[in-house]
């Protein structure tokens, strides 16, 4: 269904911002033509003034990359414009499958010795230790019920607010999105002291997020709802 009077953009000014709704009952051709003539009446918004960031809400819509490259464009021709985001209520199957894997929490009974190498998508639970010269990957969260001996990289996919757990926190290596750990240095016949006394996490720190702590589990509550907010 399409609107005979041609109203299929509304520019809406809030206190973030512009918001650019698109109609989603008619055609994208339609609603191409309509955004590029409202542009041209509205071009006093956007002239003689700093660069406006503009958020494009297309509702039901679904919008392609090359949807969402044609709209961009239009937007972007009047020079004072930036896209600060595409949004759409729809996604597509396989972009809906990514989702939920990445929701997932995997459960994993086993000891993974050196030279083992464990990747899941979304969270992983090890019921079981990490040995040195194991490897556990997650684009999540890695909670290990057992000692973290190995190397445990979380948030492989760039999620800088990921966590690592474990029981025994006595990790060679930890990495969360692009920061390290490395465990010091120690003699070979000199045992390695834990990162933190009794069950903890580690987690990205800093103003620039350019450092792992490590803090006990029993603040992980508190870590998880002030990143939530973020």
């Amino acid at each position: 269904m399409t609107n005979s009077n041609g109203n299929y953009v509304t520019i809406k000014g809030t206190k973030e911002g512009l918001t650019i709704v698109l109609n989603d009952q008619c055609s994208f051709h339609e609603l191409l033509e309509e955004l590029k003539k409202k542009i041209e009446r509205e071009q006093r918004l956007f002239e003689n003034g700093p660069q406006v960031e503009v958020r494009v809400d297309a509702g039901n819509r679904y919008l392609s990359k090359s949807h969402e490259e044609e709209i961009t464009e239009v937007l972007n021709k009047t020079g004072s414009v930036r896209v600060h985001e595409v949004h759409s209520n729809v996604i597509t199957k396989d972009e809906a499958q990514e989702v939920i894997e990445k929701a997932t929490v995997t459960s994993v009974i086993q000891i993974v010795r050196s030279g083992q190498v464990l990747r899941k998508t979304g969270d992983i639970l090890i019921i079981g230790d990490v040995n040195p010269g194991g490897v556990v990957e997650a684009t999540g969260n890695i909670y290990v019920i057992g000692a973290l001996k190995g190397i445990a990289r979380a948030g492989t996919e760039g999620e800088s607010h990921a966590v690592v757990c474990a029981s025994v926190m006595i990790p060679k290596q930890i990495s969360i999105s692009d920061t390290y750990y490395y465990a010091p240095e120690k003699h070979e016949k000199q045992e390695q002291k834990p990162a933190i006394e009794g069950p903890g996490y580690a987690y990205v720190t800093g103003e620039e997020y350019n450092a792992i702590a490590f803090e006990e589990t029993k603040m992980l509550g508190h870590y998880l709802r002030s990143v939530s907010y973020t």
